[in-house]
């Protein structure tokens, strides 16, 4: 597309003219994020981080927004850092290490990170919202809007227009008014019946997310119940003994990418799978995940996930050397000893020369 390439060769032109008045690369954590935000960001992503610029128009993958539930749940710091230090593929975003230093380019991705996408609480939205909003986009949008107000083409199109979210009163709309209209349709409007399209909580989880978003009603939460906890002090079995050291090299040369380096769920592939990799800090894991049960999943893998069954091209020790680097450096971090070797370590330190 001419108008895409002239539009590429502008940005080109606009970020080498802000390098010139780029800040010097011998700064502290110090440096101005705003600053730099201003200088090589703002013509794409907007001075309100929503990526709503003129340039956007002329891009075949149009600018981050990053005030969107989620850009913060996918952005994790990490990957913000690489994706400013050497672009996004197939995207107008350019490689910026050879213009900013390391220091710079960490105070422009924690100044878009605090200033844009930190929430109406400080935090990322719960992985339902998340959830709820790719349904609506996917399903809804297209008549009722982007931001829930109805669509342009379908105020001279449909008669009557879809509802306008942001002008129902609540009390008119209930909860249960809401799931039975997308359950079975409008009568006497476009609105037809997702019965078919959707299961019964997807139904639920979209309707919950046009609420929040539109209407101004909090998001009903799940009874909470009391976490079932496992014997923690149960071994491998069949008498194994994981060596965490070793456990340690495979989980950072192979696990991280899913887990991140800390364990957090976060790791470099992680925004791109659905459901989301484990998170070992939860509560939930380290009430649950002991040593036999870290065993089982490794060896044999979670359906329903991309944890792929390690038990093919891994012995049972080699299993048994990673479950216990998560169990000692995640699930039981601070309340366990160091981790027990496995025998062959054992013998091997026995038969050193002393």
């Amino acid at each position: 597309m001419i108008f895409d390439g002239r539009i590429r060769r502008v940005l080109l032109i606009c970020h080498l003219f802000a390098g010139a008045a780029a800040l010097p690369s011998a700064v502290s954590a110090a440096v101005d994020g705003a600053l730099i935000y201003s200088q090589h960001c703002v013509i794409c992503h907007g001075e309100k981080g929503d990526g709503d610029t003129r340039v956007r128009r002329g891009l075949s993958a149009p600018p981050r927004d990053f005030t969107t539930s989620q850009s913060q749940t996918e952005l994790t710091r990490e990957r913000m850092l690489q994706s400013v230090a050497r672009g996004r593929p197939g995207t107008a975003m350019m490689s910026f290490e050879d213009r900013l230093s390391a220091d710079e380019i960490a105070a422009v991705v924690d100044y878009i990170r605090t200033t844009f996408m930190t929430g109406k609480k400080g935090a990322a939205p719960p992985a339902k919202m998340l959830r709820g909003e790719q349904l609506y986009v996917r399903h809804c949008a297209v008549c009722h809007g982007d931001k829930g107000s109805g669509a342009v083409w379908t105020q001279s199109s449909l008669n009557p227009p879809p509802r306008d979210f942001t002008a129902s009163l609540r009390d008119e709309l209930t909860r249960e008014r809401m799931i039975t209209s997308v359950t079975y349709g409008r009568p006497g409007t476009a609105m037809m019946p997702f019965r078919t399209r959707l299961s019964e909580e997807e139904i639920a989880t979209v309707v919950d997310y046009i609420r929040a978003s539109f209407l101004g009603t909090a998001v009903p939460q799940p009874e909470q119940t009391p976490l079932a906890r496992v014997d923690m002090t149960l071994p491998f079995p069949n008498g194994l003994r994981g060596d965490a050291g070793m456990g340690k090299r495979f989980f950072d040369n192979n696990c991280f990418t899913c887990h991140g380096k800390e364990g957090n769920g976060e790791g470099p592939r992680s925004s791109f799978l659905v459901p989301k990799p484990r998170n070992f800090l939860t509560p939930e894991s380290r009430s649950r995940f002991n040593r036999p049960a870290l065993f089982a999943a490794v060896r044999d893998g979670v359906r329903g996930t991309v944890m792929p069954s390690w038990g093919k091209v891994l012995s049972d020790q080699e299993i048994a050397d990673v479950a216990e680097y998560v169990f000692t450096a995640f699930i039981r971090p601070e309340t366990d000893p160091p981790a027990a070797s496995s025998p062959a370590a054992d013998k091997k330190k026995h038969n050193a020369p002393r």
